[in-house]
């Protein structure tokens, strides 16, 4: 990923609205939730084999992808703003840790996707309980104080970046698996703040994530 400067920003004064963080719900929400589709169909009673076995590891690269990209955005371009508009306010060390803890699960799962079914399903497994716990502490903790003091200007700009930072390849999967996740208001609100190339392509992208996702997860696999 290319080196981001971050700009000077002054914390949000009460009477400029609020940062729109729908867009963190939503990508905390569709890695927790496809973590736990992946792991129950790795664990079923049955091994994958062929193309569904091909599927399901294709699917599951995408995600560590994501939980890659996630966390290093946070702490490239997020965290920054954070510390320049509410340092006062919060301490980030233990956001750090968590994502630095996060980082050798996700080796651990990238080496797996090469390997046996059920290890993989348990490398999975264990990422998903550090993130459970690491994404609560956030939204309960951290998310408040982001609406708080960081400009609605300023979070505009940090998903700019992260669109920019994206390869396109990424984006073709990143953008319909977001809107998949989100509800039909939140999928209002993230396309109307995506501009229009992000928009033509989800129209693009939509249905060649269907197909992997029910490559992956079958008829009865929707969350």
């Amino acid at each position: 990923m290319r080196t981001v400067q971050i700009p000077a920003i002054a914390p949000r004064r009460t009477s400029e609205p609020e940062p729109d963080l729908t867009s963190m719900y939503v990508i905390h929400r569709a890695m927790l939730t496809d973590l736990r589709r992946l792991i129950k169909v790795l664990g079923g009673p049955a091994r994958l084999r062929g193309s569904r076995d091909r599927a399901v590891r294709r699917y599951a690269g995408s995600i560590l992808t994501e939980v890659h990209h996630h966390h290093a955005n946070e702490d490239d371009l997020l965290w920054p703003i954070i510390a320049r508009t509410a340092g006062h306010a919060v301490d980030l060390a233990p956001y750090t840790d968590d994502h630095e803890a996060l980082a050798p699960v996700l080796d651990r799962c990238t080496t797996a996707l090469g390997g046996d079914q059920r290890a993989l399903g348990q490398a999975l497994a264990a990422l998903l309980d550090l993130l459970d716990d690491h994404i609560a502490e956030e939204e309960s903790a951290l998310l408040p104080i982001v609406a708080r003091y960081v400009p609605y200007d300023a979070y505009v700009w940090a998903e700019r970046q992260i669109a920019r930072r994206a390869s396109f390849g990424q984006l073709m999967f990143t953008a319909p698996w977001l809107v998949r996740h989100a509800t039909a208001e939140e999928a209002a609100r993230l396309l109307a703040g995506a501009g229009a190339p992000l928009r033509v392509l989800v129209a693009l992208s939509r249905r060649g994530y269907a197909r992997r996702e029910r490559e992956a997860f079958g008829a009865e696999g929707r969350a």
